[in-house]
């Protein structure tokens, strides 16, 4: 086979163009992909299946003790283990939270052009607090028979007194609960105590340190369910249960409608999903991966392979690189050590005639329970013109190409991962791969947004660069994150016209 000298970005350019066709291009069978362009990171950041515990299993802290480890097992111990288990996970989620947490770059983002490379500048979780805190929103007003029926069933919930000042003997009026919001909070109260004695006893028994109490359980369980049943129908019976319930959805749909009480549920999600970090000290935002256990096995993986073939040579992602971008770059190998010594790119040329790669690659979507991008592409908010700060401000300029212009121009939705990835060099790339092995010995190399491991360690493991030299090729083992899918927003805040009040 004829030898095809290129430069290692050329050949990364080609992987990529093909990767991205896979990643966003779709069929009759498959749509195509709603995001708009790929986000490398500079250099790929390895993954322990460990280092996703807190996906599955929470924050809850597990004992595992270590081997090797020759203290005993007691009961504090045990809780020490807990305890710095669920540091660890806190940690994890911290880690995860701030990479899913930047907001990508667009700046020469054109048509069709797939890449860009991270770029850290703004958080995206910062940029959404300050658009609702600092945001007006339409003030809606009900209709009047709307109006009415909220009013009369306001009025089974409030009742209006008139109380006499035991001193002055002046007589004031004084809004408080209905007797039927006192009935329903009298019998509730009663069912919750019930349930909670029952809940106990049954937490007791299965304990299984106290046999009195598992004898409790055995002889008395079914006087206890009984009991809650009958505290329920008590509840559903004497103390409006049903009724109450209905009447105050319905006051909370009709509420719901407000856009300034919509705001203030989306403030209080962001408050709730709120985790100070442990090492950090500063806050974080709860972000999880769906499905949290796609580490832990290869539904889900999709494999990828690049060779000197004549489809593999159409892909020639250069072509879609725009002026200005970083284009090229990214497709180097990217030497580096411990200091000691500066990075730097290999000189060599790659025969493209014998190089392959092979990997698997998953695309996780991103969860975040507290950012809600309906409130950011609404016309119904705008920000406050009352601040000078935030009053010209834009979340984004809706530009397609984007010019980058906004505090989101574009967010993340997809996280991608890579594992069990295979460059293949060939006889011919003995040079290069002869580079390679030098500096992996203690420091970093990467190739394109591919960790190919050196010194990148996570808490529980080291991504290590394992070499074939007969087969003049290398095996990186483990999973890696390389990047992710963006989707640029449209033009925000983009508020009717007609909107007369703003609150």
């Amino acid at each position: 086979m004829a030898i095809e000298n290129v430069l290692p970005e050329e050949l990364m350019n080609s992987v990529l163009g093909k990767l991205y066709d896979l990643l966003t291009n779709g069929d009759d069978t498959v749509p195509k992909s709603d995001d708009n362009y790929l986000a490398w990171l500079s250099i790929g950041t390895p993954y322990a299946q460990e280092d996703l515990d807190f996906l599955i299993n929470g924050f809850t802290g597990v004992v595992k003790k270590q081997e090797g480890d020759s203290q005993e097992l007691t009961q504090e111990r045990m809780n020490q283990l807990m305890a710095s288990d669920a540091g660890r996970k806190y940690m994890q989620a911290e880690q995860l939270a701030r990479l899913c947490d930047m907001v990508p770059d667009t700046s020469g983002i054109k048509g069709t052009v797939a890449m860009n490379v991270w770029n850290v500048e703004n958080s995206l979780s910062q940029a959404y607090y300050h658009t609702l805190k600092f945001s007006q929103v339409a003030n809606f007003e009900p209709d009047a028979d709307t109006k009415s029926k909220i009013e009369r069933l306001r009025g089974l919930l409030q009742q209006t007194v008139t109380k006499k000042d035991l001193i002055t003997e002046e007589e004031t009026e004084v809004t408080e609960e209905s007797e039927l919001v006192k009935k329903y909070n009298e019998k509730l109260e009663n069912y919750i105590n019930v349930a909670l004695e029952y809940n106990t006893h049954k937490v007791n028994a299965l304990a299984g340190n106290n046999p009195a109490a598992v004898q409790y359980w055995a002889i008395n369980a079914s006087l206890l369910r009984n009991k809650v049943k009958a505290a329920l129908n008590d509840w559903v019976t004497n103390g409006y249960k049903d009724e109450y319930e209905q009447i105050a959805a319905y006051i909370s749909q009709v509420e719901g409608r407000s856009m300034l009480m919509l705001k203030q549920e989306y403030l209080d999600d962001m408050e709730k999903a709120k985790i100070t970090g442990l090492s950090s000290g500063s806050d974080f935002y709860y972000t999880s991966l769906i499905p949290g256990s796609f580490a832990r096995n290869d539904e889900g993986w999709t494999e990828f392979s690049f060779s000197n073939n004549t489809e593999d040579n159409s892909y020639s992602f250069k072509s879609r690189k725009t002026e200005g971008s970083v284009g090229l770059k990214i497709g180097r190998f990217t030497l580096g050590a411990d200091g000691k010594r500066a990075y730097e790119s290999t000189k060599e040329t790659i025969d493209k005639s014998e190089f392959s790669l092979t990997f698997k690659v998953a695309q996780v979507p991103i969860s975040r329970p507290w950012f809600n991008v309906n409130f950011l592409i609404s016309n119904y908010w705008r920000f406050d013109q009352n601040n000078p700060e935030f009053k010209e401000r834009m979340i984004s300029d809706g530009l397609t190409p984007s010019n980058g212009n906004g505090m989101i121009p574009a967010y993340t939705t997809t996280a991608i991962f890579v594992k069990d990835l295979h460059l293949k060099f060939g006889e011919s790339n003995k040079e290069i791969f002869n580079e390679l092995k030098e500096w992996s010995a203690g420091g970093k190399v990467s190739f394109g947004p591919f960790s190919l491991g050196g010194s990148h360690e996570s808490k529980d493991e080291t991504n290590n660069l394992e070499l074939d030299e007969s087969g003049q090729g290398i095996v990186v083992k483990g999973m890696q994150l390389v990047g992710f899918k963006c989707h640029i927003l449209p033009l925000s805040p983009n508020p009717r016209p007609d909107i007369e009040e703003w609150v």
